[in-house]
């Protein structure tokens, strides 16, 4: 994609060629705003058909961009598999133990989980402290473009 296999390095890359579109699709637009203005109407079209290349190209950069970050999470993710499967053991070991102390419960261990969520220990709350992507300079939230949001198609004629 960006000529690197390191999600982190991808979505760096990613982010750039968006904010390098978002900056070719502003200035086409101003040129096509201004074009009126200065009465100078055999631009128009040629500056439309500008606008509507640099809207495509953002749209692909906005693509990337977010196939960088998903890429850059879901490896983030997969790194924890092995640790998952560690704490399944420690899960199994609580429920066995829990058992020779007289337990009849079904899942002891889920219970003590269940208890640990209501005492504030969720994914929505490690979301809220945003510290996931403290070490790595990537962002939690996806990346978008309030420009293509608000110009989509602003280049076409009335």
């Amino acid at each position: 994609m960006f000529g690197t296999n390191d999600p982190a390095d991808r979505y760096q890359a990613a982010a750039k060629q968006l904010t390098k579109a978002e900056a070719a699709h502003r200035a086409n637009l101003d040129r096509l705003y201004a074009a009126p203005e200065a009465r100078n109407a055999a631009q128009i079209t040629p500056l439309r058909r500008d606008c509507e290349r640099t809207e495509r190209v953002l749209q692909d950069a906005l693509k990337a961009a977010h196939e960088a970050h998903r890429a850059y999470w879901a490896q983030r993710r997969d790194e924890l598999r092995d640790e998952l499967k560690r704490i399944a053991l420690v899960l199994a070991e609580y429920n066995a133990l829990a058992r020779l102390a007289g337990d009849t419960s079904p899942h002891p261990a889920q219970r003590h989980l269940q208890s640990l969520e209501i005492d504030g220990i969720t994914a929505e709350n490690y979301l809220a402290d945003g510290v996931l992507g403290e070490d790595s300079g990537i962002p939690q939230e996806a990346p978008d473009s309030a420009l293509l949001e608000d110009e989509l198609g602003a280049w076409r004629p009335f």
